[in-house]
């Protein structure tokens, strides 16, 4: 089995859609997104239709939480986080359709698959919390903890944008990277294969138009974050 990791897209449609093209060519139809799927760039609600009509298995993620919950949350966002990023969502919850917004409040924190007999698991930052993320240097007790939480034969998991693998014990952690948050116009994905021995993981990058998806934030009068 090979299966296609993406996330963290943040409302990047020319990069979700780079990504989705190369999946396609490669003959993959199994794709799982580790959430944060708005929040950051502006096409929230075509990032969202192309999930939906697709039927990727996605999770909520951080961002995509505060975008739905804004006006009961506003006073707290703008205490943590900083004005741009503040601004990013407020802007997505303004612009979202009320369907993109049920969307995304609709969206589990974990999501399961069985295929072939391997159970695997998707969550966003960890399975015990969507605000805390995994690094690959990380001492092996937090990735035992989600272990604990999962046992799944595979783990994949976002929010850092830091792409890796990790195997503990019988389990392979994945963190595909971020397919929209990226200055350099990469946007980035992993195909996991179980069918090698041991499984593999293959982290690739599509190109995008990342110049024209700046000037279309900077003309919104919104900010890189």
């Amino acid at each position: 089995m090979i299966l296609a990791a993406l996330g963290d897209i943040h409302g990047n449609l020319p990069a979700l859609e780079a990504v989705l093209e190369a999946i396609d060519e490669a003959g993959i139809h199994t794709i799982v997104n580790t959430g944060d799927c708005v929040v950051g760039f502006p096409w929230p609600n075509e990032v969202v239709d192309i999930l939906r009509s697709r039927e990727i298995l996605s999770v909520q993620g951080e961002r995509d939480r505060f975008a739905v919950r804004f006006l009961r949350k506003q006073q707290t966002l703008r205490k943590k986080w900083g004005d741009a990023e503040f601004r990013a969502v407020q802007w997505t919850h303004e612009t979202a359709r009320t369907d993109t917004l049920e969307y995304l409040r609709s969206l589990p924190r974990h999501g399961y698959l069985h295929l072939e007999g391997l159970g695997i698991t998707v969550c966003h930052g960890t399975l015990t919390s969507q605000s805390e993320g995994l690094h690959p240097d990380d001492p092996e007790s937090r990735f035992q903890r989600q272990w604990e939480e999962a046992r799944s034969h595979v783990v994949i998991l976002g929010r850092t944008h830091i792409p890796f693998q990790r195997r503990v014990g019988d389990t392979l952690f994945v963190n595909p990277g971020s397919t929209g948050m990226n200055e350099d116009g990469a946007a980035r994905y992993a195909l996991i294969n179980t069918e090698t021995n041991p499984w593999s993981v293959e982290f690739r990058e599509a190109r995008y138009d990342s110049q024209m998806v700046t000037g279309r934030l900077s003309a919104l009068g919104l900010e890189p974050l």
